[in-house]
């Protein structure tokens, strides 16, 4: 339906995990089952490369839609690393320009800021704001609150202009990626729902089995 997200992956990848397992219970046993669960062991399937992939590519946390970015694991696309490792280069450079305008200016109550109005913004104290000069300083006024001034600067610009442009590149390329991968899954949909079947038909077989034995059932000879 193409209404699936980044959780729906993992659970994908843990049900095909859990009925490799069973098959390597069933494989180990050393002893013949019924027709109808060796049907059912058969159908599971064989699904190692799928798992593998969506192990190596899937984060450990994953957000509930694919928008949101940050569900792709370092290490699984390299050009993928080298985005993400641009935007958090540049905001390291954001605190490193903080510093550095607290001490040209001596306001230690100096802050860099963001807001989804201003973006990134530098901010100081009302009472202190006459210790910014706007005629010779990199301090361009952005706006005047009750207790505040917030000022931009043409480095915080350039800086916030890299840090959208990898951040919107790494999102893009995530969502690229996990196309992909939802590509695998629909690829495989067939074999993928008759092992989800086989598991819904072991675990039906279990329960009964179990509730056969505790209540000691016996099968009657007609």
């Amino acid at each position: 339906l193409g209404r699936g997200g980044p959780r729906d992956l993992a659970a994908v990848r843990d049900g095909l995990a859990v009925a490799e397992d069973i098959k390597g219970i069933f494989d180990n046993a050393g002893i013949g089952a019924p027709e109808g669960i060796t049907d059912a062991i058969n159908d599971l399937g064989h699904h190692d490369a799928l798992i593998d992939r969506f192990r190596r590519a899937l984060a450990e946390d994953l957000p509930l839609y694919a928008r949101d970015g940050g569900f792709i694991a370092a290490g699984y696309a390299p050009e993928l690393d080298e985005f993400r490792a641009l935007r958090d280069e540049s905001r390291r450079l954001i605190a490193g320009l903080q510093s550095r305008y607290v001490e040209e200016t001596s306001i230690t109550t100096l802050k860099a800021k963001h807001n989804n109005v201003l973006g990134y913004f530098i901010e100081v104290p009302a009472k202190q704001a006459d210790k910014i000069s706007l005629d010779d300083g990199p301090f361009i006024h952005r706006q005047t609150l009750a207790n505040a001034v917030r000022y931009s600067t043409v480095e915080l610009g350039e800086l916030e202009g890299r840090i959208a442009k990898a951040a919107d590149q790494a999102l893009a390329l995530e969502l690229s990626l996990f196309d992909d991968l939802v590509g695998e899954v629909t690829g495989r949909a067939y074999a993928i729902a008759l092992a989800a079947g086989s598991l819904a038909a072991l675990d039906v077989t279990a329960g009964l089995a179990v509730l056969a034995r505790e209540r000691r059932y016996t099968r009657p000879v007609v």
